[in-house]
C-alpha cells in the first residue's frame, strides 16, 4: 500500500468513526441507520429479498392509488385493484408504463397528498435527453437513497474510510468549495474531493491527471466519456499514468466495451459500472467479486421490469428497463421507462443488468437509414485516427457530422468516412469544440437541434 494511501486510509477510519456521525447528527440525517438495514437485508437469499420488495410493491402501489391524485383516477379508470399484486406481482402489467412525459404534464399530481408538505428536495432529471422533469424527495427517502449509494460502492469494493474522487464537468463560474461552505463540509465529512472538467483537450487531460494525483483517491467516481478522453491522451501520448487511483465507478452514462478496455489498460485500473437516476438513486452495481460488466439490482429500492421495443437498428428487438420505487412515498414511480434499452435476468442470487446497449432514442436517420449510435462509432472506428465524433441532428435527420481527428490526417479520414456516408456533411473539430449536454454536462453522441 503506498504511503499516501495509508495515511489517507487512517483519516478516513477517523472521519468514518467520528466525523460523519457527527455530520449526521447535525444535519439530522439518519442513513448510517438505514445502511445497517440495507446491509443486512442484502445478506439475506434472494428468494426472502424477492418476498420482502414485492410486499413493498404492493405497498406502494396501494399507497398511491389512494393518496396520488394521478394513479387514483387511473386506478379508478382501469378498474385496477392494488391488493391483486399480493396475489401475484403480474397483475402490475395490467398498469400502463409511465414515461417522463408524464412526469413533466402530470408535475406535483404526482405527489402523494400526505407528504406534499414534507417535502426538502425537488431535484430535476439530468435533461440530457430531453426536457427536465422534477423528481421530489422527503428526507426520509433521501436517506435511504444515501444509504444505498454507500452499499453500492461496498459491492464495488470500497472500504468507507477510502478516498474518493468525483469528477464533475465545470460549468462557467465553478470553482472548487471553499470553507465554511456546505460542498466543502459534506466533502470533508465523506472523505471526498471533488475534481472539476473542462473538456477533452489536451489541456484539459493534464489539468485531469495534476488534479488525479492531488486527490490522492483510491477510488474514482465520473462520467466514462471524462475517463475514456484520459486514456486515450495518455495513450497518444504516451504517458504512464498507472497508480493514479485503484478503481474507477462509471456512472451517467452508457460505459461502452470499448472505453472500458482503454481505461483499464492505460490507467491500470479496475472499472466498475454503475447504473443510477435522479428519478430513483442507484439502481445496480458491477460487483468487485461479480461477473464483469453485469450489474446486480438494488432490489431494496426498486422492483425490476422490462418492456418490448424495436431496435432502431432493425436487427431484433431489445429490451427497455423498467422500475417501480419502492422507498419513496412521496413521489411513487409505477413502472416507468427509462428510455434505457437492456437484458434483465433473474438468477439465484438477484436480478441482474447483464447488458446495457444504449438508449431508446440513440439512433439517428442518415440517408433514410437509421441507424445507432454504438453502430456509427463501430463505423468510425475503422476510418483511421478519429478521437470522438458528434451528430449534428435536426427533426431526427442527421445534418453534420463533426469529427475530432488531426490536421494531417483529415484528408484520408474524410475520403473513408465519406464513403461510408456520401451525403452526409462533414467537419472537422478540436476536442474542446465537443459539447455537452443537460444540467449534468453529459457527453452525447446526438446534438438535437430545433428545426
Amino acid at each position: 500500500m503506498p504511503v499516501r494511501n495509508f495515511w489517507q486510509d487512517i483519516w478516513g477510519m477517523v472521519k468514518v468513526a467520528c466525523i460523519y456521525p457527527l455530520a449526521e447528527r447535525i444535519q439530522h440525517r439518519h442513513i448510517t441507520p438505514r445502511l445497517r438495514v440495507l446491509r443486512a437485508e442484502a445478506a439475506l437469499p434472494f428468494a426472502e429479498r424477492k418476498a420482502r420488495a414485492r410486499e413493498r410493491l404492493a405497498s406502494t402501489v396501494e399507497h398511491a392509488g389512494a393518496t396520488v391524485p394521478y394513479y387514483r383516477e387511473l386506478f379508478a379508470a382501469r378498474h385496477f385493484d392494488p391488493a391483486s399484486l399480493r396475489r401475484d406481482p403480474r397483475y402490475l402489467e395490467e398498469l400502463p408504463y409511465l414515461t417522463k412525459d408524464i412526469l413533466r404534464e402530470q408535475g406535483r399530481r404526482l405527489i402523494s397528498e400526505p407528504y406534499a408538505d414534507k417535502i426538502v428536495r425537488e431535484q430535476k432529471t439530468g435533461s440530457s435527453t430531453g426536457l427536465a422533469a422534477t423528481i421530489y424527495y422527503d428526507q426520509k427517502s433521501l436517506d435511504w437513497t444515501a444509504a444505498q449509494n454507500i452499499q453500492v460502492l461496498e459491492w464495488a469494493g470500497k472500504r468507507r474510510w477510502f478516498r474518493e474522487a468525483h469528477l464533475s464537468t465545470r460549468f462557467a463560474g465553478t470553482r472548487r468549495p471553499r470553507w465554511p461552505e456546505f460542498e466543502a463540509k459534506k466533502c470533508f465529512a465523506l472523505h471526498r474531493y471533488n475534481i472539476y472538467t473542462s473538456g477533452f483537450d489536451d489541456a484539459a487531460q493534464e489539468t485531469l491527471i495534476a488534479d488525479l494525483s492531488n486527490a490522492r483517491a483510491r477510488f474514482v467516481q465520473g462520467h466514462p466519456s471524462s475517463m475514456f478522453a484520459l486514456a486515450r491522451y495518455g495513450r497518444r501520448a504516451r504517458l504512464d499514468i498507472c497508480g493514479l487511483f485503484d478503481v474507477f465507478v462509471s456512472t451517467g452514462e452508457m460505459l461502452t466495451d470499448a472505453q472500458r478496455t482503454r481505461i483499464e489498460d492505460v490507467l491500470g485500473v479496475r472499472v466498475s459500472n454503475r447504473y443510477g437516476a435522479c428519478e430513483f438513486g442507484v439502481m445496480a452495481q458491477e460487483r468487485a467479486a461479480g461477473p464483469r460488466g453485469e450489474m446486480l439490482v438494488c432490489d431494496s429500492l426498486v422492483w425490476p421490469e422490462t418492456a418490448d421495443v424495436t431496435d432502431a437498428s432493425g436487427a431484433g428487438s431489445a429490451r427497455e428497463l423498467v422500475f417501480t420505487n419502492l422507498r419513496n412515498p412521496v413521489m411513487p414511480l409505477i413502472r416507468y421507462r427509462m428510455g434505457d434499452m437492456g437484458r434483465l435476468e433473474e438468477r439465484a442470487d438477484g436480478w441482474w443488468i447483464t447488458e446495457i446497449t444504449g438508449r431508446t432514442h440513440d439512433s439517428v436517420d442518415i440517408d433514410g437509414i437509421q441507424y445507432p449510435t454504438h453502430y456509427i462509432q463501430d463505423i468510425l472506428d475503422r476510418c483511421g485516427n478519429i478521437a470522438d465524433f458528434q451528430i449534428l441532428v435536426r427533426d431526427g435527420r442527421a445534418v453534420e457530422l463533426r469529427l475530432v481527428t488531426p490536421e494531417e490526417d483529415w484528408e484520408d479520414i474524410s475520403a473513408r468516412v465519406r464513403a461510408q456516408f456520401p451525403s452526409l456533411p462533414l467537419r472537422r473539430i478540436g476536442a474542446d469544440e465537443l459539447v455537452f449536454v443537460g444540467v449534468r454536462g453529459k457527453f452525447s453522441y446526438l446534438l438535437r437541434e430545433a428545426s
